[in-house]
């Protein structure tokens, strides 16, 4: 890899947990979300892995399952150390920017589990009214761009009649709110923003196909959301590709960092972690 992996691969993840604890068992999760002003600038974003500005709004995502929960609070209190520890862990709290929140999870998933309305969640009652807002616009566009996504096979089946049109401009409608909301200028210049705005605006209306064909011609990460393509061809257009054999490395707009969350080793069979993590990194020409 450009970066070197070899001075941050670390071995194989480590059997899991479940062999070594017998009392953990696979359950279903339950799903917590809340939202608050970050109380110091420790927190690492999940989503572009970037630190959460202190006072920022930032939005939480908890999973829990009450009978491991309870059988870990139970055995923790016996004093066994790696049931404090496994317990801890199970109740940690996943932080992301209120920018990068929607992109958690795919648009089926957030469909699935969000609550109906922002005013459900833990601490939004201590909220300025403003941050209320702009928390439900950006509630309300997730869950239309949720719809819009779970109905495009009955779309492209729909003969171009009056009420296929209106859907059609109804769900760029969505599309549009969502990216507005959750676009920033981060350590990008006034000037290269407004640029990838229009590129942004411009790559919206190729299909996803013709969006991971120009990925795939420059060795970039093909997966994700149309947004999240749309956003990844622009910025590489941009500001040029990012230089890693297994097509991993991912820059944070908001902090400026590029960093690699790990690979899937093809020879090995197994996920293998990566700790490279930088501000600088050369990139390589794109290639449309």
């Amino acid at each position: 890899s450009a970066h070197n992996p070899q001075n941050y691969t670390s071995p194989p993840l480590s059997r899991p947990l479940s062999r070594k604890v017998p009392y953990l068992q696979v359950m279903p999760k339950a799903d917590r979300f809340s939202v608050e002003y970050a109380k110091s600038s420790m927190a690492t974003c999940r989503v572009c892995m970037a630190k959460i500005a202190k006072q920022s709004l930032r939005i939480g995502h908890t999973q829990s399952d009450l009978e491991n929960d309870a059988a870990l609070a139970e055995t923790a209190a016996t004093g066994k150390d790696e049931a404090k520890r496994l317990q801890a862990v199970a109740g940690a709290t996943r932080w992301h920017h209120f920018e990068c929140f929607p992109r958690m999870k795919g648009t089926k998933w957030m469909s699935a589990h969000l609550p109906e309305s922002p005013k459900k969640l833990e601490g939004y009652s201590a909220l300025q009214t403003g941050d209320k807002k702009q928390l439900e616009k950006l509630w309300k566009a997730i869950l239309q761009s949720s719809q819009q996504t779970s109905g495009k096979r009955k779309a492209q089946e729909m003969t171009t009649d009056g009420a296929g049109k209106s859907k059609a401009k109804a769900d760029k409608v969505a599309a549009s709110r969502l990216s507005k909301l959750t676009s920033v200028q981060g350590v990008l210049k006034a000037g290269h923003f407004q640029k990838l705005q229009r590129l942004e605006g411009q790559l919206s209306l190729k299909t996803s196909a013709q969006l991971q064909a120009e990925l795939a011609k420059n060795s970039q990460v093909r997966t994700g959301t149309k947004d999240e393509l749309v956003q990844r061809v622009a910025e590489g257009r941009l500001l040029g590709a990012l230089p890693c054999e297994h097509g991993q490395v991912h820059w944070s707009r908001l902090g400026g960092w590029f960093s690699c969350p790990g690979y899937f080793d093809k020879e090995a069979k197994v996920r293998k972690r990566c700790g490279f993590r930088s501000m600088k990194l050369q990139r390589l020409s794109w290639r449309e």
